[in-house]
């Protein structure tokens, strides 16, 4: 146990120092009194539209873990679910030590009858459909782009590769949940789209009317950058990806901290069931 908790706190600060090391490299890049000035003009209406999307697709989030759960006899509903992925998402924003993936599953635990295996698998699997659907939507939108690639609409194509692949790798080595598997990436096509329409939502409210689907491509590519676990993964690869298209690398960043900032929104609200934990039945 002792191990275990020197491992965590060792991680932590490994997570600390890329994500100094990230913010570092970015503040290299950009003027802030620029990302300063583009945030000032921003259309708080949209900037509403952008959050309720990123709300909603939270939402779907939760349905989709609720979906690979329940093929291992984990039945919740689908409203606690939703509670416990906002309680999780607070827990992974503002209290790194513990973590909202590890407090989901023991409290799970505590609960049912589950191997815990089973529950990392669960989040796992949850993840890997995340990224899946992200490759799926980025595929789709690299032929639009301003990338001047001979045949890129033959992208196109990977798409079903990806998904039969995927299909079978998910059913040979993950038997028990292999019923969920359409459910799921049906929540996770879904779960994804709304948070291109957040993106979208943030560029029409900064007035952005130009090279927008630029934009959502390199947009896409950052929320893959999001599976490393330290804050500023993701600002990076946007900012980074915008000095390889050419675009803005101030507007990037300012898109990237509004996102982020609606992820903080609704992780915030995680702080009502940390202070009324019986409403998590």
């Amino acid at each position: 146990m002792k191990d275990t908790s020197v491992k965590k706190i060792l991680f932590t600060f490994l997570k600390l120092g890329l994500g100094v090391l990230a913010i570092f490299l970015i503040l290299r890049k950009v003027d802030l009194n620029e990302v300063y000035e583009i945030s000032k003009g921003v259309n708080i209406g949209l900037l509403l539209c952008a959050f309720l999307s990123f709300f909603i697709s939270k939402i779907f989030a939760a349905f989709r873990l609720n979906t690979y759960y329940k093929t291992q006899g984990v039945d919740i509903s689908d409203r606690l679910s939703i509670k416990l992925n906002i309680y999780g998402m607070f827990y992974n924003l503002f209290i790194p030590l513990a973590g909202g993936e590890g407090f989901k599953i023991l409290w799970l635990k505590k609960r049912f009858e589950v191997k815990t295996k089973q529950l990392i698998l669960a989040s796992l699997l949850d993840r890997v459909s995340g990224l899946v659907a992200l490759l799926c939507l980025a595929f789709i939108f690299f032929p639009f782009t301003s990338l001047d690639l001979s045949f890129k609409w033959l992208i196109i194509f990977l798409i079903p590769l990806m998904y039969g692949a995927y299909l079978f790798v998910h059913h040979r080595f993950f038997k028990s949940f292999k019923v969920a598997w359409i459910k799921v990436n049906a929540f996770s096509i879904v779960v994804q789209a709304l948070q291109v329409f957040t993106s979208f939502f943030i560029l029409m409210a900064l007035g952005v009317e130009e090279q927008v689907i630029n934009y959502l491509f390199i947009f896409l590519l950052s929320c893959m950058a999001y599976v490393m676990p330290f804050v500023g993964a993701r600002e990076l690869a946007f900012v980074y990806g915008a000095t390889y298209f050419g675009l803005d690398e101030e507007l990037s960043l300012t898109i990237s901290l509004f996102f982020y900032l609606s992820t903080a929104i609704t992780s915030l609200l995680g702080l009502y069931f940390l202070l009324n934990p019986k409403q998590l039945r």
